[in-house]
């Protein structure tokens, strides 16, 4: 069900800017965020085609989740989608438009960080309308493989993550966190993308990671991590997938009450529980 609360919808108050290198198609990529109608939630569209085609930010437009989140809509196909929707969540954000000029968002340094600083500073601006919260009634079960990933009742919205990939300075790492402006902007919106250096020439031959390099991600290598000036949090890499969790998870269209528990979580999972809480809750958005 959709739970109105005594709360008002948020756009962006300006238009806010961003550049830089795409992570997977290497290229140059400038994103800005618009403010929208109320109502009409998160969209984004392909300034850079003829027909300028767009797509809303929701689970039922995932059409890939190979290393990000991809999201479609006819020719309107975007990667690499939850950094910057993570700080749109984070920040309040119901209803914008993102223009983009290609197929990706700049990767900026791996993070969240810039988006959600430049955002935040940007502001909101309240609308005439009921915000919609999506209040978890019951348990709602993701299992892949070894992930386990499940959304429980809870007054607040919470995530609680467990990692382990069995190497040295990836073994296990746990953190649990309320979602809020403020947890994200301290505790999740530093943390950068990682990459075990194995990886890299799988990814490269599937065509994938052509913009990668130390000033986006963090690479672990021979049980050494590689990262530009050190790591951020001791745990960074759990914190990395929280963020990725609040990013994917925007994609139910909705505000979040709900507690999540996630083990070895990645985007399939994540979006996988992002469709899941749409079908059990009833929302058949486009």
């Amino acid at each position: 069900m959709i739970t109105i609360l005594d709360d008002l919808q948020r756009t962006i108050a300006a238009p806010c800017r961003f550049s830089g290198i795409a992570l997977h198609t290497g290229g140059r990529a400038h994103l800005t965020i618009q403010p929208a109608a109320a109502d009409t939630g998160v969209s984004i569209i392909r300034v850079d085609l003829s027909d300028q085609p767009s797509v809303k930010a929701l689970a039922s437009n995932v059409i890939d989740v190979r290393r990000a989140t991809t999201i479609a809509n006819g020719d309107a196909v975007v990667y690499t989608v939850e950094h910057v929707l993570a700080a749109m969540y984070a920040c309040d954000i119901d209803n914008a438009v993102i223009e983009m000029d290609g197929p990706e968002p700049p990767i900026i340094d791996g993070s969240s960080a810039l988006f959600y600083a430049e955002i935040n500073a940007a502001g909101t601006v309240t609308q005439e309308a009921q915000r919609q919260y999506c209040c978890i009634e019951e348990a709602i079960y993701v299992e892949q493989g070894e992930t386990r990933v499940v959304i429980l009742p809870d007054e607040e919205y919470r995530i609680s993550c467990t990692i382990c990939f069995g190497a040295t300075v990836m073994d296990t790492q746990y953190l649990s966190l309320p979602v809020t402006s403020e947890s994200f902007a301290t505790e999740l919106a530093g943390a950068r993308t990682f990459c075990p250096y194995e990886q890299i020439e799988e990814l490269m031959v599937a065509g994938l990671v052509r913009g990668g390099s130390l000033d986006n991600a963090i690479v672990i290598k021979d049980g050494a991590i590689i990262a530009k000036d050190g790591l951020r949090y001791p745990d960074e890499f759990v914190r990395h997938k929280m963020l990725d969790i609040v990013g994917d998870l925007s994609l139910v269209g909705r505000r979040l009450r709900g507690q999540i528990i996630a083990i070895k979580p990645g985007h399939p999972s994540n979006v996988a529980l992002a469709q899941r809480i749409c079908e059990v809750m009833g929302y058949d958005d486009k």
